[in-house]
């Protein structure tokens, strides 16, 4: 009786003023009227010239030839790594700092994931390490750009010709980065992106592989053609809710809002894919499955409105570079990153959260050296203990959101106004 009192206790809402998160930030009123159409009507959701036009206008923005769209990133990442054969026995060397989605597609193809520790300012695979973690049976490095900071691909695709391996591009946080000049999904030979509600663009849930071989586009067309879509009710129950999210996250909304879709999400109101805690590929929907038609529309649209998006966040990060000053980046640097979001390090997380917490909901990113799961680590092949840069990292990192819905003038407000609390809890020394 007193644990149902608790939870109900930390589901009521907090006192009405704006709040701000992580999710839903990117999205105009005229995008949310295109979804209520699709919604409402429920129409066609597998028109294929609006799914081939969404890929076409994807590609081009990443500077590659070919895109090829699905469900969700983790199934574009599973689609990858089917078309490059990777699958029982065979070992993938990725960041321990990532979501745990990542892992989990390794282990749905049979195979292992392999983890390297991190450098601590970026929070990107420390490459002086990965080639240590080399065996016979590496089958691909993995290049993840955290928080849309590129990672150093350089040095991984140097690793890779020497050992002959292909390094695949996560770029699910960058999309519109630029590393040496090229654009993050043309710096490997492969690479995929995701773009659900907490990304740089937002169709709710999606995914996008992308390549200028025709070999590979070849073999992830294959993937995709087998692919099903899913269920017309699953995609009307997707649907529903972006519509709903749009206004349940707004700022003026959120001190609500968010018990409002906690209890529809608990309800199976909403719709996501669930399987962070999965070891084995679901069979409760077609993994990997299609991209609708309703939300490659949406795709068009935030790809309109791309540039405008990465000023925003740019804009932020700068200032925050000036006030907070963790990357010591120049201001060319700061514009070749998309900032997903701005992280850095405290010594203090909870004090920290809880000084912004009356107008910012964080979300912070990430608790756990696979975000989403936070126990039996050994479950997806991590070692505890083993990449300590990592695990001090997870412990400590906070981030500010960027998006669109993120006011610059407001976190100059709030960190002005709390610099005094938490300004000499920043951990500048762990950068070393």
């Amino acid at each position: 009786m007193v644990s149902f009192a608790r939870k109900l206790i930390r589901l009521l809402p907090t006192a009405p003023r704006k709040r701000y998160n992580v999710f839903a930030g990117t999205n105009t009123l005229g995008e949310w009227r295109q979804m209520a159409r699709a919604w409402i009507s429920g129409g066609s959701y597998d028109a294929p010239d609006v799914i081939g036009e969404y890929e076409r206008r994807f590609a081009q923005c990443c500077g590659v030839k070919h895109g090829i769209s699905f469900g969700a990133g983790r199934m574009a990442l599973y689609a990858i790594l089917e078309a490059l054969d990777i699958g029982q026995g065979d070992e993938v060397i990725l960041p321990a700092f990532t979501c745990v989605v990542v892992p989990n597609a390794i282990l749905y193809r049979g195979a292992r994931p392999v983890y390297v520790d991190i450098e601590p300012r970026f929070f990107n695979i420390d490459a002086r390490k990965v080639e240590a973690a080399i065996t016979p049976r590496t089958k691909a490095l993995y290049a993840q750009h955290a928080f849309g900071v590129p990672c150093d691909v350089e040095a991984l695709r140097d690793i890779g010709r020497r050992h002959g391996l292909p390094v695949i591009e996560d770029a699910a946080h960058a999309l519109g980065a630029v590393f040496q000049g090229k654009p993050a999904g043309s710096l490997t030979e492969i690479a995929f992106f995701t773009t659900d509600r907490s990304k740089v663009i937002n169709t709710h849930l999606g995914g996008m592989a992308v390549t200028d071989s025709d070999v590979l586009e070849a073999r992830l067309r294959r993937v995709q053609f087998d692919a099903r879509n899913l269920d017309r009710k699953v995609v009307r129950r997707l649907v529903r809710s972006f519509v709903l999210e749009y206004f349940l996250f707004a700022p003026r909304v959120l001190w609500l809002g968010r018990t409002i879709h906690t209890l529809l999400a608990r309800t199976g109101f909403l719709f996501y894919f669930n399987d962070e805690l999965k070891t084995t590929k679901p069979t409760e929907y077609p993994y990997p499955c299609r991209l609708s038609s309703a939300q490659a529309q949406m795709g068009l649209s935030q790809l309109d409105k791309l540039q405008g998006n990465l000023a925003h966040r740019r804009q932020i990060a700068s200032w925050l570079e000036q006030r907070v000053g963790w990357n010591c980046m120049s201001s060319d640097q700061v514009n070749e990153s998309t900032w997903l979001r701005y992280s850095f390090l405290v010594r203090d997380r909870a004090k920290f959260e809880a000084c912004f917490s009356r107008h910012f909901d964080l979300g912070i990113w990430f608790t756990s050296v696979v975000e989403g799961r936070m126990k039996d680590l050994e479950d997806v092949g991590y070692c505890p203990g083993s990449c300590p840069v990592a695990e001090y990292v997870v412990q400590h990192i906070v981030n500010f959101p960027t998006h669109l819905r993120i006011p610059l003038e407001m976190i100059q407000k709030e960190l002005d106004r709390n610099w005094g609390r938490v300004g000499d809890d920043i951990l500048y020394e762990a950068i070393g």
